[in-house]
């Protein structure tokens, strides 16, 4: 009898497991896991890693470059270098300075010529307004040679002083230090105030006009 209530109770449940498997013959079969490795258990999200989070430091702050120019060859020889040293103030903001060389050379004649050199320095700021388009302020110091004609053209120097406001537009070129490529448009608004002495009508800047181009790595 007991074997007889065992083969009852085994067959009841067989049943049961066959209608339940049977109960949704549209339903999907189980997915199979295929073989893609352990499973990994994180006990929290992802962590950065500790470069992501270092704040910048002061040498990643760092930028450098400069430019070459005014260059012309002939009649006017001219070759000017200035290298420019700056720090990246906030995302926004870049200040810095720069030194400023330039060599001139003019021939009247195969047999006659003259030259001259200036020299000097500028302080700048650039504030990035709008994806690549910056304004740009700065402030720059020149010693130039020009003609006494008060003393039978005799060559002087002076230092001239000059104020400068604008715009520049910015093509990345992602160094570390020379961060992009800079064409920058000033006006100087001393201009008209950087005269020969001797001779207010001629203008002693080094460019004719007071619109200064400069195209600039930094």
């Amino acid at each position: 009898m007991r074997k007889t209530y065992l083969m009852l109770a085994f067959g009841s449940l067989f049943a049961f497991s066959v209608a339940a498997q049977t109960a949704n013959p549209d339903a999907p079969p189980p997915p199979v896991r295929q073989n893609d490795g352990p499973i990994k258990v994180l006990d929290g999200p992802p962590r950065k890693s500790q470069e992501s989070l270092r704040p910048p430091s002061a040498l990643d702050k760092l930028r450098l470059g400069g430019s070459i120019g005014p260059l012309s060859f002939g009649t006017v020889t001219s070759i000017g270098v200035s290298p420019v040293a700056g720090y990246q103030v906030t995302d926004r903001l870049s200040l810095g300075g720069g030194l400023t060389y330039q060599y001139t050379q003019i021939k009247y004649s195969p047999t006659v010529k003259t030259s001259y050199d200036n020299y000097g320095g500028r302080f700048f700021g650039m504030f990035n307004v709008f994806e690549s388009i910056n304004l740009n302020a700065e402030y720059e110091s020149l010693n130039v040679q020009y003609r006494d004609y008060t003393a039978s053209g005799v060559a002087r120097r002076k230092w001239i002083n000059s104020a400068m406001v604008g715009a520049s537009y910015s093509t990345p070129i992602g160094g570390r230090f020379i961060r992009a490529f800079n064409l920058i448009v000033l006006y100087n608004l001393s201009y008209n105030s950087l005269v020969n002495p001797s001779y207010p009508a001629e203008n002693i800047y080094p460019t004719s006009s007071p619109l200064v181009i400069r195209a600039v790595l930094f």
